[in-house]
């Protein structure tokens, strides 16, 4: 991958990881209680294509391992990313898209995603940091 290439994508990656961040922990002191997320609905956006270079670039680093003698600590730091990623991708795309149609559900469904989003912003911002971390410190090779 070109190294300019790379760069981008990691500033993508851990921009956006810090804009989950700082939302998630001030989501409540904003929220007027409405059933809308204005500046959710816009950082999804840039969430979905993250997501999706978390999941390819976690395959790509799984793929590259396999076969190879590596240490233990590397093989658990890519095997984690990339299980976890695919549970980001699953979890993520779904939640979007019933934000994209939220009359799909109704009642105790719209409770349970006050925990379910948390918890895979959360993951979000783990994964980002860590696969954008490593697309930066790769990007010299």
């Amino acid at each position: 991958m070109i190294p300019l290439v790379k760069r981008a994508l990691a500033v993508l990656l851990v921009g956006t990881a810090a804009a989950v961040a700082v939302n998630l922990a001030i989501t409540p002191l904003y929220h007027d209680g409405s059933s809308t997320y204005p500046v959710w609905e816009v950082i999804n956006w840039f969430m979905a294509p993250s997501a999706i270079v978390v999941l390819a670039v976690s395959y790509l680093r799984r793929r590259a391992t396999s076969g190879r003698d590596v240490g233990v600590v590397d093989y658990l730091r890519v095997t984690l990313s990339y299980y976890g990623s695919i549970a980001l991708a699953m979890l993520f795309f779904w939640g979007w898209f019933w934000t994209l149609d939220p009359d799909s559900e109704t009642g105790e469904a719209v409770t349970s995603h006050l925990v379910y989003f948390p918890l895979v912003d959360a993951l979000f911002v783990v994964l980002a940091l860590s696969v954008g971390r490593h697309l930066w410190e790769t990007a010299v090779d």
